[in-house]
This record gives C-alpha cells, sequence and structure tokens, in this order.
C-alpha cells in the first residue's frame, strides 16, 4: 500500500521567494498543498478546514537520525509506534487501520477520531482528521476537523541519514464546540502539541538506533506487534533488514 502520490518531488519549502514578497507561516503550508494531485473528496476535506480554521500552529523543525525508508514506513503507518508504546507501557493511545489510507484512533483520554493520509510523497504527508472530545477538561462534547502538513527534508551528516522534518496543524472547532474554554486551553493543548511532536521524533530516532546496534531485537519486537496488520509488520522488518545492512556497509566503509 503506498499513499497517494507517493513519489519524490523536492519540498515545496524550497521554492525561492521574492524578498519583497513576505508571506505569513499559514501561508507558506497551503502553500505546500499540491491541490491537482488530490482527488476531489480530498480537496473538498482540506479547502472545508482551511477556508475556516479556528487555529493554525506551527511546531518547531525537529532533527532525527533516521533511514529514510523506515522514517517514511513509520509516518505512514503510524500504529507500529503506537504498538510499541503500548508493550512499553507509556501511553493509553491506541490506533486501529481501518482502511488502507484511514485509522481509527482513541487517545484513552476523551478523544475519538479518524484520520486518512490523503497525500504523501518523499518529502511531503498530509493527513485529514475529524473527531470529538468529552472528557474531565471540557465535559460537553466538542467536536472538530484538522489538517495535518508534516514537511521533512533528508540530508547525511557523517555519512549517515538525518531527517528534518517540522508539522502543521489547522484546526477547526464545531459551533456547537465551547469556544471561551477552548480559547482558554488553546496554550496548555498547543504546546503538548510541540512536546508530543518533539517526543515522538526522538522515539523515531531512538527505533532507528536499535536497527543499527540490535536488529534482532527490533525484529522481535515488531513480531510482537499485534494491533498492526500483518503486511505492515513485514515490510517494516523487511526494511530494518535493509537499513541495518547500509549501516554495516557504511560502518565498514569508514574503518577502511
Amino acid at each position: 500500500m503506498e499513499p497517494p502520490d507517493s513519489g519524490r518531488q523536492s519540498s515545496a519549502s524550497n521554492t525561492e521567494i521574492s524578498p519583497a514578497k513576505k508571506i505569513s507561516a499559514r501561508e507558506q503550508s497551503e502553500a505546500l498543498i499540491p491541490w491537482e494531485k488530490l482527488t476531489d473528496e480530498a480537496q473538498e476535506k482540506l479547502q472545508g478546514v482551511l477556508s475556516n480554521s479556528s487555529v493554525f500552529h506551527r511546531s518547531p523543525v525537529e532533527h532525527l537520525q533516521c533511514d529514510q525508508e523506515v522514517y517514511l514506513h513509520l509516518i505512514r503507518y503510524p500504529e507500529l509506534v503506537v504498538n510499541m508504546w503500548e508493550l512499553m507501557g507509556v501511553s493509553k493511545l491506541r490506533m486501529a487501520r481501518e482502511q488502507d489510507f484511514v485509522l481509527i484512533i482513541d487517545d484513552g483520554y476523551g478523544t475519538n477520531s479518524q484520520m486518512e493520509l490523503v497525500y504523501g510523497n518523499s518529502n511531503l504527508h498530509i493527513f485529514y482528521a475529524e473527531g470529538s472530545y468529552k472528557g474531565s477538561v471540557i465535559t460537553t462534547e466538542s467536536k472538530g476537523r484538522v489538517v495535518l502538513i508534516l514537511e521533512s527534508e533528508e540530508t547525511v551528516k557523517d555519512g549517515k541519514p538525518v531527517i528534518s522534518h517540522r508539522l502543521d496543524m489547522f484546526i477547526q472547532f464545531d459551533n456547537s464546540t465551547n469556544r471561551l474554554l477552548v480559547k482558554t486551553l488553546q496554550g496548555l493543548f498547543l504546546k503538548m502539541v510541540d512536546i508530543n511532536f518533539a517526543e515522538t521524533s526522538k522515539f523515531i530516532g531512538q527505533i532507528d538506533e536499535i536497527i543499527r546496534e540490535n536488529p534482532d531485537g527490533m525484529k522481535r519486537l515488531t513480531d510482537r506487534l499485534t494491533r498492526v496488520q500483518t503486511p505492515i509488520r513485514k515490510k517494516f522488518t523487511t526494511l530494518v533488514e535493509h537499513a541495518n545492512a547500509e549501516y554495516v556497509r557504511i560502518a565498514t566503509t569508514e574503518d577502511k
């Protein structure tokens, strides 16, 4: 399974912009979307949020060492990471793949959502999600829709692959949502988004470190990911083997 338009292309953020024309981070993010490559349904979903979003947020750029193909697989199939967290006992988050590019998500604290990967290539992934929250923080049900734009770039440092990525988020709340309460909690929520993005990036880097140093251990862990569909697990195991072989090749070359 490959996401819609999974071919390689240069990152849109590298496009030269006239010094006289200054555009906002929000406009930069919107400009990344390859509208002509989206399905009509995906265009409608994204336009519905972007045209009337309550919040735009850009997380800081995070850097991590990771094999490019391993990184892409973890981004496109995040249930791999989530199932690892479950086995480690560090998260209540659960993900279940309903369709090729659709996930059902329960964060364990009152938020239930459905997330779809509507576009993906080697340096850009766009997700659309809709869901609701009802819990101890906001006791009345609050519904909303989100567009997530993940932009990434691969470079090489000391012969090893380094991924730099950034997450943009557009949020639209339903009219029934308690806007005053949401606005009051917005700062805390967005801070948590940044923390979670940073911690997830760090964890992906740790996965790559295990692939380099203990590939058999990573393959054994992958076999225990019972919430992940078998083809996705098997593909990840293959990528682990390929990535480790490349790291061994690099290390051997450096020793000569």
